[in-house]
Formats: structure tokens, sequence, C-alpha cells
């Protein structure tokens, strides 16, 4: 349960609530399966309330809607996606200063939802359009849910993997694999497979990494929730920054995209520092440039990267 949640959005039917912030309370309740996480005290066998957290602040900030109602049930969405476990969900929407002229503490929407009504909705969504004779250019609020749309229209990303725990290679072709059996998700070219030292922490095996260039219809927020979906499901775990980890998954850049928020920041804010991830990258100039970033500042920034040493191909992907 999370109670409460605060967050800034432009959402409403008039001008000045789309041009400008208003705030927002949303209260969360979540119904799942927890019971190892009560004997295993492990934060991988629950549901990591930081990051409902974000994904709710995410898209109250950073998404647009005229009707509380369709914000309200693009979280619903969203929650689901992040992990499978969870099975119902209750969330009440609220919107603090709406415009009525008189005085209230708030309007706001409840919904409550089981993961087979969201499931079924959005089936039977898809095959009424599919019916549907008559075609129509997508939207921008179309793009900001889960809706599949042909490849071709896409936009470029570039994602690194890593992996140090297990049979590394298998974990980061596993992963790849996972992505490429998402709807709207295609590889476009992969870097070779590098064994690289650890940094930060030393203390530990060395890691297998690589990039691959994607073309994809998600937009950034449901990629970055598809991923961590994947993460979990080949069971990495939360440890400490710079730890041990079966699978890594970061976007590195998006096409288009500048973005800074609590759970994503686009382009990432530490490639550049990472010697792991700029030697895959440097097999990839077009794919990279055509992300938007700069092959020759990714160049001169690995001739210097500390961790430059011991990198060494191992195969390909």
């Amino acid at each position: 349960m999370i109670n409460g949640l605060q967050a800034w959005g432009k959402h409403g039917v008039f001008d000045f609530e789309q041009n400008h912030s208003q705030p927002f309370t949303v209260d969360i309740e979540l119904w799942a399966d927890l019971l190892e996480s009560f004997t295993s005290d492990d934060l991988q066998n629950t549901i990591n309330y930081a990051d409902i957290y974000n994904i709710v602040k995410s898209v109250i900030e950073t998404q647009s809607f005229q009707l509380i109602e369709r914000l309200t049930y693009v979280l619903l969405e969203k929650i689901f996606l992040y992990d499978k476990r969870i099975q119902k969900i209750k969330i009440r929407v609220m919107k603090n200063k709406a415009p009525l002229d008189g005085q209230v503490n708030y309007v706001g929407i409840e919904l409550e939802k089981n993961r087979e009504h969201i499931i079924t909705q959005n089936n039977t969504t898809d095959k009424q359009q599919n019916n549907n004779s008559n075609t129509s250019t997508p939207t921008a609020e179309d793009a900001a849910t889960t809706a599949k749309l042909p490849v071709d229209m896409g936009y470029k990303v570039v994602l690194a993997l890593g992996s140090n725990v297990g049979d590394r290679q298998q974990s980061i072709q596993n992963a790849i694999k996972m992505l490429t059996d998402f709807a709207g998700v295609h590889i476009l070219n992969k870097s070779k497979l590098y064994e690289t030292e650890p940094v930060g922490y030393v203390d530990q095996e060395k890691f297998y990494n690589a990039a691959v260039f994607v073309k994809t219809t998600l937009n950034p927020f449901d990629l970055y929730l598809r991923i961590k979906n994947i993460e979990n499901t080949l069971g990495r775990k939360k440890t400490f920054k710079w730890g041990p980890r079966a699978i890594d998954i970061d976007i590195i850049a998006y096409e288009g995209c500048v973005i800074k928020t609590t759970g994503l920041t686009l382009p990432h804010k530490e490639y550049m520092q990472r010697a792991f991830v700029l030697k895959p990258l440097s097999d990839m100039p077009d794919a990279v440039e055509a992300a938007g970033l700069n092959m020759q500042l990714i160049e001169k920034m690995l001739s210097c990267a500390n961790d430059n040493t011991g990198i060494k191909p191992v195969g390909n992907l």
C-alpha cells in the first residue's frame, strides 16, 4: 500500500491545465502472492514500492491526458506491466486543485481491477481495431500506451547489457531474445561480447558486456518497464551499486529524447565514464550516431577511461 503519493502533472480539458502543472495525490493498494518474502527477507521476492512510486510519478509528470479517468487507467496498465505477480490493484487518483467555482478538497476517481480484466479489455480492443476497416494516424496518446504498432514507425535505441552471475553469455543472450519477443522491439545490430573487470566493487567475478541497437514503437517509459520485467524474470536481485548481478540492461540513448526523472535519465547519465559500455558501443558507430550519440566523443572518452585496461573480446552474440 502506498498512500499520499504526490506528483505534479498537466492533465485536464482546459488550456491552462495542459500548459501548467497541478498537484495530484495517488493512493495505491496491490494484491500479490508474496509468501516467499515472509521467510526469505529478500527484496527480489516482494514488490519494490520504490519502483511503483517511480512509475506513477513518471506517468503523471511526463504524459498529459484530458481525463483523469484515462490517467488512472494508464497507471493501472503500467503497474500491471511492471510485475506479473501483481494480481489486483486498487488506485485512487485525486486532483487537488480542480477548476471548480467553489471549495473542495479534491476531485478524483477510484478504480479496482484484476489483471485479467485489463488483459481481456485490451484483447477486445485489439479485435475491434482489427475488424475496423477505417484506419487512422496514431496519436501521441496512442504512443503512450501499450498499443502494438508496425516496427517501421519506431524509434532507434541503444541498450547496454552486462552479467557476472551464472552463465554470463547465456544470460545476455536470453535477455536479447526476450527483448525481441516483445511486440514493437526489433534488433538492428549487436556488438561483440566482451569480458571486463568489475568497477567500484572489485571483489567479484568479471563481467560480460555487450550493446544492442534496436528499433521500437514503445515509448521510453514502457521500454524501461519491460526491461525491468526482463531483469526480474532472469533473476536479477537488488544489491548495491556496482555489485554482482545476473543481468543488467540500461537504456543508453533513445532517438530524440532527453529525459530526467527519478527513475529514468536519457541519455544515460554515467555511460561516458564506463569503458565497459563505451567499448561495445564503439563496435556500432552508425548505430550510436543514429540514436543521437557522438561517436568521436565516445572514442575519445574510451581512450582515457580508467577501466579501459583488461577489456577483451570473447566472441559474438
